[in-house]
């Protein structure tokens, strides 16, 4: 254990979200059961976000990084998904990766991707799920990546649109180019689907699905949605 770990044990955490152990539903590792640990904060400010109570405090639980870890090894799937809210925006953030990273457990970020992580952070998460946002999301340009090439050293980057129509591809094809990723993997760009319902996300799957397709792009559903609607904890 290094001293920077046992600091993070000690620690305690302010969370959105009691601790919670569920299936990944999004992205490229949808299905696979993991932790999830959701930081407290976020000032981005999506108008269509379905986690507005991490915006701001009191937090729903705070927990010693001991009691994380205790939590996550007791879980089977030894993956942990780390998100806000903005993660990024925590003064928790960094330490919650170390202390993950050296207990020898999967981590992945949840990250809009306004924020460009440090050196430190892309070197202990295994896996960054970068969200930027379309103009639906109606947020103020100060809180768009300006910049993206930090993803071209971090380990399993994916980017991932939340759409609403199929129209809004178009902004994905402007997206990429701005940001010098014109040539990033299609592999890479995971298309979903916006929706707190199953009813709404249900109408809008094939659609996008078929906009996905025709870019090579990946497109993946809302499996949380999907199984549990809009529940919270899960």
């Amino acid at each position: 254990m290094t001293q920077t770990s046992a600091a993070a044990r000690a620690l305690r955490f302010p969370l959105a979200d009691p601790l919670f152990h569920s299936l990944q539903g999004e992205g490229a590792t949808l299905g696979r059961p993991s932790v999830f640990v959701r930081l407290m904060g976020c000032t981005v400010g999506c108008a269509w976000c379905d986690t507005k109570y991490s915006w701001a405090g009191p937090p729903a639980a705070e927990l010693s990084g001991e009691d994380i870890l205790a939590y996550c090894r007791a879980r089977p799937g030894r993956q942990v998904v780390v998100t806000g809210g903005e993660p990024l925006e925590s003064p928790f953030f960094e330490p919650l990766l170390i202390l993950l990273h050296e207990a020898g457990l999967r981590v992945e970020v949840e990250t809009s991707g306004y924020l460009e992580p440090s050196l430190v952070a892309l070197a202990f998460a295994d896996q960054w799920n970068v969200s930027p946002k379309l103009a639906s999301a109606g947020i103020g340009d100060e809180k768009k990546p300006r910049a993206l090439g930090w993803l071209r050293r971090a380990n399993e980057p994916y980017l991932k649109f939340v759409l609403h129509k199929p129209a809004e591809i178009a902004e994905v094809d402007a997206m990429l180019q701005a940001l010098g990723l014109a040539d990033w993997p299609p592999e890479r760009v995971i298309i979903s689907p916006g929706g707190k319902k199953f009813e709404d996300m249900n109408k809008r799957l094939l659609p996008l699905a078929e906009a996905a397709l025709a870019r090579g792009f990946r497109f993946t559903p809302r499996l949380h949605v999907i199984l549990w609607g809009d529940k919270r904890g899960v």
